[in-house]
């Protein structure tokens, strides 16, 4: 999906599955134009490239909002498999875009192959609303699930932090251990794990599970992106360890009791 200047383009299909987009004349400003993309199908990259052409014909700047960056696991080149990241990249710098925006890009590689970008990380801002809600403490928790989260949110004051250790088997992917590597569970407090991408939510149960064994209590998920695949998994099922999820709408809008999703001030996060 894409929406400029906060109206929704829109769009039809052939027979043929063609993409027949519907012009948006109206909608261009003169001046800083935002264009926001939701990242769907492989056929929203092509809706990207007749929508940004048309822009063109207007000679008017134009800052892209990407609300999760498609192929930002195939970051690195791994023998068999094609390096798309990097294909993706270059399809979005030959758009010649003014700015690029990525909300939380999952890879730092992102942003060494795009061109005029810059990263933000809404989950810094979330994070005192979700401990607001949840009646936070000083003898709380904030949680990494990993090293990688740890590193991405080192910049914020976060007090009584935790920091988990985790390995995974190279072929499966899948968790093959999980330890605190960093500070201490007080006996009952609350613990928010912090992390960019949910899937079905493996490393964020591992993680709860060491907590809840070492004597937390409830246990709340803020991430950046989740997808629907989180319902094929226990993550927000009765066994699970963790109360409540928060996250954004960048992915998937699908309504579960506990999912709780969290607002994005697009303009302001373009004008900073």
């Amino acid at each position: 999906m894409l929406i400029l200047n906060g109206k929704k383009i829109n769009m039809e299909r052939f027979p043929n599955h063609e993409t027949k987009v519907k012009d948006f004349e109206n909608d261009i400003v003169k001046k800083q134009n935002v264009l926001e993309f939701r990242y769907a199908t492989d056929g929203d990259l092509i809706t990207l490239m007749f929508v940004k052409k048309r822009l063109d014909e207007f000679n008017v700047p134009c800052t892209l909002f990407i609300w999760y960056m498609p192929y930002s696991r195939m970051d690195r080149k791994i023998e068999g498999d094609l390096y798309t990241l990097q294909y993706v990249c270059e399809f979005i710098n030959w758009l010649n875009f003014a700015k690029v925006v990525v909300m939380e890009p999952h890879s730092g590689k992102t942003m060494q192959l795009l061109q005029r970008a810059k990263d933000i990380y809404p989950v810094k801002d979330w994070l005192s609303i979700v401990q607001k809600e949840v009646g936070f403490t000083e003898k709380d928790h904030v949680v990494f699930p990993d090293k990688g989260a740890a590193a991405r949110y080192v910049s914020s004051d976060y007090a009584n932090v935790c920091i988990m250790e985790k390995s995974r088997n190279p072929l499966t992917g899948k968790i093959g251990g999980m330890y605190l590597k960093e500070g201490n569970v007080n006996p009952g407090a609350k613990c928010i794990i912090i992390d960019d991408l949910c899937s079905r939510g493996g490393t964020f149960i591992a993680a709860a599970n060491i907590l809840k064994s070492l004597g937390a209590g409830e246990i709340y998920l803020l991430v950046s992106h989740c997808e629907e695949n989180v319902f094929t998994g226990i993550l927000l099922t009765e066994e699970s360890p963790i109360d409540r999820v928060y996250t954004s709408t960048s992915i998937m809008s699908k309504e579960h009791p506990n999912i709780s999703y969290m607002d994005v001030d697009v303009t302001n996060y373009v004008r900073q």
